[in-house]
């Protein structure tokens, strides 16, 4: 392992794959709050801050426990970086939704307009005409049925149009969106370094969270380790 495998354009789950693949172990995102990987980010921070300036920065690269730490900061910095850009495109969706639900108030205010005009103002016309002695029964009755079948079909094409467009705001805002949920394992499986939490990661507030950050800094023993 070298610092030049460490590629910042990474996903977190290729980097994940790829600790798995050189250290052994991984993070299971899956459990990991966004606090909590701020929290781990800065602890893990503090500890490689602690071995550079106990060994020196060239000395500690060659150090693989030093490495280990900086693959896990820079994999939880990853995925703290894509949760923030999916936030931001939730923040987007959720403002499209309100436009979209502006839009089906619209629909509904044309709906609730035709209403109107077919229960107060098309009868009160027709009384209107039918009351002129130039116009009569005959033509208020004419005016009637034809203004009356126009009001009715557009009603009816309002009203699908508000339920089409009431679905569609809907599903833009993810309301018939449903996924089930999986279990959720531990924050990190296999054997992660010392100068990291435990591996569930369940109580990020424990002082002794890093408290093996001599061992990863890898003590008095030789720079290196063996092979697994």
């Amino acid at each position: 392992m070298n610092l030049k495998d460490i590629n910042p354009k990474s996903t977190a789950k290729k980097m994940n794959s790829l600790m798995e693949s050189r250290f052994g172990f991984k993070i299971d995102f899956s459990k990991l709050s966004h606090a909590k990987a701020v929290h781990l980010t800065n602890r893990i921070t503090e500890n490689i801050n602690k071995i550079r300036h106990s060994y020196g920065v060239h000395t500690a690269e060659r150090n693989p426990k030093y490495l280990e730490l900086l693959m896990i900061r820079e994999s939880l910095t990853t995925w703290l970086q894509e949760r923030r850009i999916i936030r931001e495109g939730e923040i987007g969706r959720a403002e499209a939704a309100l436009a979209a639900k502006d839009m089906v108030d619209s629909i509904q205010d044309m709906v609730e307009k035709v209403s109107k005009m077919q229960a107060e103002q098309l009868p009160s016309l027709v009384d209107t005409i039918r009351d002129q002695s130039q116009m009569g029964e005959e033509t208020a009755n004419q005016f009637k049925t034809t203004m009356g079948q126009l009001l009715t079909d557009l009603a009816t094409t309002l009203s699908q149009a508000r339920e089409a467009a009431d679905n569609s705001a809907r599903q833009l805002a993810g309301e018939q969106v449903s996924t089930p949920m999986s279990g959720m394992g531990d924050t990190m499986s296999g054997n992660p370094p010392a100068g990291i939490p435990d591996a569930d990661m369940t109580d990020m507030d424990d002082e002794d969270d890093f408290a093996a950050v001599d061992a990863a800094a890898g003590g008095t023993e030789p720079m290196g380790r063996e092979k697994r």
